[in-house]
C-alpha cells in the first residue's frame, strides 16, 4: 500500500485574544500513506506529484483521527426491519430471556441487521469497534460465530467481548464463554456480578481466572448502584492489581462511581488511574446515572465512549453516531472551550488528539497509524459540537468509507 493524501488541513496551535483562546491554527499539508502508517507529512505547496503514485486529494478539508466504538452490540440491532417498539418487561431477567425470540423471529438475520449497524457507524466516522457477542445456554456459540465471520469476512477492525448477558453463574456460561475465546474473543464480559449472579466476588473470581488463563481483556458492565455497585468496583480493582491486569481492564456504564462519597473518591479514583483500568459510557440521560467524568478525567482515569443500544429490544433510540455522543455528553457538561473541546474528542479516539491543552501539536506524526477521518470542519470543536459530516475515513490506510 502506498499513496499521498493531499490538501488536509492538520490543526498546529490555538489562537488567542487577549488571555482568550477564541480559536485554532491549521497547515494545509500533504502525508505520505506507506503500509498503513504516516511516512512523510510535508507542506502542500511543497509536494510534487511525480506522476506515478496514487493520490488521493482530500479537498481542503481537515484530518481527524479515526473514532473507536468501545461499547456497542452487533448482535443485538434491529436496524433495517421494520418498525416495533420495545415490548414491555418488568425485570431485567425478563427482557433478555425475550430479546433471543424477538431477534430469531426477525426476516432478516443476525449479519445483515449487523451490516447495517456497520455502515450507520462508519458514515458516522467509527473505524473501529468493540462489540459484546451474547453468550448463553439459549443461543450458545451462533451469535458469535455470525459476527466473528462478518468481521473477517469485511476485513474490520472488531474486538469482540464473550458476553454472558445472562449472568456468568446465573447461567451456567462458563464453559461457553471458554469456547469463545478459544475461538477468539478478545475480551470477556459480564453483567451486574452482584445483582445477577448473586456472588459477585465468585462470579468476578471466575471472570479473572479465564482472563488471565487466556490473555484477554476484561470489560464487565455494571449498572448496580449504592452497596452492589460500589463493592463491585473495589472487587474489580482489587482483583486488576492481584492478576496483573493493568491497562486490560474496562468497566462499562459504571453507575455506582457516583455513589462513592468524596473520601472515597479520594482513594478509589486514583486507584482506578493508577491500574489504568477504562471506564466506557453511552452518555445516558436518567438522572443520576452518568459517571462523574470530569473528575475521572482529572483523576487521570481513561475514559471513553460508545453508541451501546441502537434500535434494539432494549431501547427504540439510538442513531450510530459516535459524534452525537460527544456532543450530548458536550453539552450536558456544559463544555464550550476551544481547549476542552478539543481534548473531548479523545473519548472517542482512545485518547488521540491533534492538539494538547498548551496547543503542542500532537497528532499526526510520522510513524502513527493512518486512521484517519476527513470532515469539512475548521477545527476539532467544530466537528465535535456541530457534528459536521465525515467524508472519507480509513483504517491503517485502507478506505472504509
Amino acid at each position: 500500500m502506498h499513496y499521498w493524501l493531499t490538501n488536509v488541513h492538520i490543526e498546529t496551535g490555538y489562537t488567542q485574544q487577549n488571555d482568550w483562546v477564541n480559536g485554532t491554527t491549521t497547515q494545509c499539508v500533504a502525508l505520505e500513506v506507506t503500509d498503513g502508517q504516516f511516512t512523510q507529512i510535508v507542506a502542500q505547496q511543497a509536494w510534487q506529484l511525480d506522476g506515478t503514485t496514487t493520490v488521493i486529494d482530500g479537498q481542503n478539508q481537515l484530518l481527524l483521527p479515526g473514532l473507536v466504538e468501545k461499547h456497542c452490540h452487533l448482535d443485538k440491532s434491529k436496524l433495517g426491519t421494520p418498525w416495533q417498539p420495545v415490548t414491555p418487561a418488568a425485570t431485567l431477567v425478563e427482557r433478555f430471556e425475550t430479546e433471543i425470540p424477538q431477534l430469531d423471529a426477525l426476516k432478516l438475520s443476525i449479519t445483515e441487521r449487523a451490516t447495517n449497524l456497520i455502515k450507520r457507524e462508519l458514515a458516522a466516522g467509527a473505524t473501529q469497534f468493540r462489540s459484546h457477542i451474547d453468550i448463553e445456554p439459549m443461543t450458545e456459540l451462533r451469535y458469535f460465530d455470525a459476527i466473528q465471520a462478518l468481521a473477517q469476512r469485511e476485513d474490520l477492525a472488531v474486538e469482540l467481548v464473550a458476553f454472558p448477558q445472562h449472568g456468568l453463574l446465573r447461567s451456567h456460561a462458563s464453559a461457553l464463554v471458554e469456547a469463545a475465546l478459544q475461538r477468539g474473543a478478545k475480551f470477556i464480559g459480564g453483567v451486574d456480578p452482584y445483582s445477577l449472579d448473586g456472588d459477585y466476588q465468585a462470579s468476578l473470581a471466575e471472570t479473572f481466572r479465564l482472563a488471565t488463563k487466556y490473555h484477554v481483556g476484561i470489560d464487565i458492565h455494571v449498572h448496580d448502584r449504592g452497596v452492589a455497585g460500589t463493592q463491585t468496583i473495589r472487587e474489580i480493582i482489587r482483583l486488576t492489581a492481584k492478576h496483573h491486569l493493568q491497562d486490560q481492564v474496562f468497566i462499562s456504564h459504571a453507575f455506582g462511581l457516583n455513589d462513592f462519597t468524596p473520601t472515597e473518591r479520594a482513594e478509589v479514583f486514583p486507584a482506578l488511574a493508577a491500574l489504568k483500568i477504562h471506564i466506557v459510557s453511552s452518555v445516558p440521560l436518567s438522572s443520576n446515572t452518568l459517571p462523574p467524568i470530569q473528575e475521572l478525567r482529572q483523576a487521570g482515569v481513561p475514559v471513553h465512549l460508545g453508541c451501546d443500544n441502537v434500535y434494539d429490544s432494549w431501547s427504540p433510540y439510538g442513531d450510530g453516531s459516535l459524534q452525537q455522543k460527544l456532543a450530548r455528553l458536550g453539552e450536558i457538561l456544559g463544555i464550550k472551550d476551544q481547549i476542552e473541546l478539543t481534548q473531548l474528542l479523545g473519548l472517542v479516539t482512545d485518547g488521540i488528539v491533534p492538539l494538547d491543552s498548551n496547543g503542542h501539536q500532537q497528532w499526526p506524526q510520522i510513524g502513527n497509524q493512518a486512521t484517519f477521518l476527513l470532515t469539512p470542519a475548521t477545527c476539532t470543536p467544530e466537528f465535535v459540537t456541530r457534528q459536521t459530516p465525515v467524508t472519507y475515513s480509513a483504517f491503517a490506510g485502507n478506505q472504509l468509507h
